[in-house]
């Protein structure tokens, strides 16, 4: 049935589905919510105060980098480039903040305005990559390797120590000590000979000197590093070096990686001319093979402790285990420290049946060599006459 309805209250209302009933509005149900919620809208009137405050963001945000590009700018103009100056030494400590860097630096004249190199270290990305360390620099140094040079840090002081080829162990050993303040060559014959530090290799008894086995090399080393751990570094370069010495001949001979060394040492001190090690171990090899003494006058002046330019009848009669005059076979120990080249040649000597040499005497520290006993005596002669010349 339609029209009004005759229920209590009736009076103009509707019934919404599910029999629940409102009062109608003049203005209708939307206008009613909207009035309710009216409060939650900004409305119209509150949105410009928004947009003015993003303009005002934007505009801070903008300004913020001009400046910094300003002062970047600004920075950049304070490293002009320029005639360099004199050298300079800045410490910086390890916890120096950048501008103590930077007065540092201005201070000592490398740049004019710390502020500046502030600035612009900072603008760069480098502020924190500055390592400490004392620094040889020089005044109105270009901003850029100014830069690189701390950045990259400063290595740790080092002294070169070079011990030539053929330097005995008692040579060596005032070599080192001349270079190292905390070694003496007392501490170097302790750690290399009288207490030596321990060293495997073939043919060596360990606790025994350490002649032959301390590489002869240029050591770039810490100032403050002592004997024992110099030392070490030496036998270290030692089994580097050997690594590349071909034994196979050497085996064949029945030769152990220790007696190439021993061979080697005395090629080191008979052969001054490089093109004639081979040809010295040829007669070494040969000798031994044959039963020969050596004869090698190096291991005399081994014996005797000193060089003699000529040595004397009374010189070869030392009782000495390294007298190859009166001793056969290889001497003990070597008697100087080889090089590579010089273990190269023990290992591998020239094809050649050589069993003499002769100095020249000619100033060319060169030799003579035969195969006869007859032949060595001519070579003497010949020498002999050279030397008078």
């Amino acid at each position: 049935m339609t029209g009004r309805s005759d229920l209590p209250g009736d009076e103009g209302g509707q019934r919404r589905s599910g029999g629940e009933w409102f009062r109608y509005h003049p203005q209708g149900r939307n206008a009613a919510d909207a009035e309710i919620f009216r409060g939650d809208d900004p409305g119209p009137q509150n949105r410009p105060r928004r947009r003015r405050g993003r303009l005002l963001g934007y505009l801070l945000v903008a300004l913020f980098a001009l400046l910094l590009g300003m002062g970047a700018g600004y920075a950049r103009g304070y490293f002009a480039s320029g005639a360099l100056g004199e050298e300079v030494t800045v410490v910086i400590a390890s916890g120096d903040s950048l501008s103590t860097v930077a007065g540092k630096l201005e201070t000592a004249g490398v740049l004019e305005h710390a502020g500046a190199f502030v600035l612009r270290t900072q603008s760069d990305g480098y502020s924190k990559q500055l390592k400490p360390g004392t620094y040889l620099l020089r005044r109105n140094l270009p901003y850029e390797d100014l830069v690189a040079t701390l950045v990259e840090g400063q290595a740790p002081p080092t002294v070169k120590v070079t011990i030539p080829e053929g330097s005995t162990l008692v040579q060596s050993a005032d070599l080192v000590a001349a270079k190292l303040a905390r070694v003496t060559a007392k501490d170097y014959l302790r750690a290399a000979r009288d207490k030596p530090v321990p060293f495997t290799f073939k043919g060596y008894t360990s606790g025994t000197t350490l002649e032959g086995l301390l590489f002869p090399a240029t050591y770039e080393v810490d100032p403050a590093m002592k004997a024992r751990p110099f030392v070490e570094r030496q036998l270290a370069v030692f089994n580097e070096n050997f690594s590349h010495v071909d034994m196979t001949r050497a085996r064949k001979a029945n030769l152990t990686p220790y007696e190439v060394v021993i061979i080697g040492s005395m090629i080191e001190r008979e052969a001054q001319v490089g093109a004639e090690r081979e040809k010295v171990a040829a007669v070494i090899w040969n000798r031994l093979r044959d039963g020969m003494l050596l004869q090698i006058d190096a291991t005399i002046q081994y014996a005797l402790g000193e060089t003699k330019p000529v040595l004397t009848f009374d010189d070869l009669k030392i009782d000495s285990p390294y007298n190859t005059y009166t001793n056969s076979g290889l001497p003990p120990t070597p008697i100087a420290n080889p090089g590579l080249a010089a273990m190269q040649a023990a290992a591998d000597p020239a094809t050649v049946d050589y069993l003499y040499y002769v100095a020249r005497g000619d100033g060319t520290g060169r030799h003579y060599f035969s195969r006869s006993y007859e032949e060595f005596l001519a070579n003497q002669a010949k020498a002999a006459h050279n030397s008078q010349e």
